[in-house]
């Protein structure tokens, strides 16, 4: 199930409630739409994985389906992925503008920190309309 996810109060982009939904960013682009939509979804859960658990194992050339409520599909490639540091990440590459279209997909990666209950890094993959 995709949840629309806008800001928490800090600023940053809010996550889905269910650890197996995603988060579609409401206040960006549209999925197909020229910009760089944002998906975001949990690496894993308090029981165990979570939806984007396996995120890190899509590679340039994969393909990601993603269907409107209409009923229409739309194909997104991979291009590319990274790393960065989850508070030093490319925000006007993640969320700019884009042409052709994209979708961005964010999970968490790295080490996990109790202390603040977050991970250290965020893994985005990078993806683009290709049909």
């Amino acid at each position: 199930m995709v949840e629309q996810v806008g800001k928490t109060p800090d600023g940053a982009m809010d996550v889905p409630r269910q650890w197996e939904d995603v988060g579609w960013f409401d206040l960006g682009y549209r999925p197909g739409e020229k910009g760089s939509a944002v998906v975001a979804g949990h690496l894993d859960s308090t029981t165990g994985r979570a939806v984007f658990w396996d995120l890190n194992k899509l590679k340039p050339a994969d393909k990601v389906l993603v269907k409107t409520e209409g009923g229409a599909q739309m194909t997104f490639q991979v291009i590319g992925s990274e790393v960065y540091p989850f508070d030093r990440a490319p925000i006007d590459r993640i969320f700019g503008p884009a042409d052709p279209p994209m979708l961005n997909l964010v999970t968490c990666n790295g080490v996990f920190d109790r202390g603040t209950m977050n991970y250290d890094k965020r893994l985005v993959v990078y993806t683009r309309l290709v049909s």
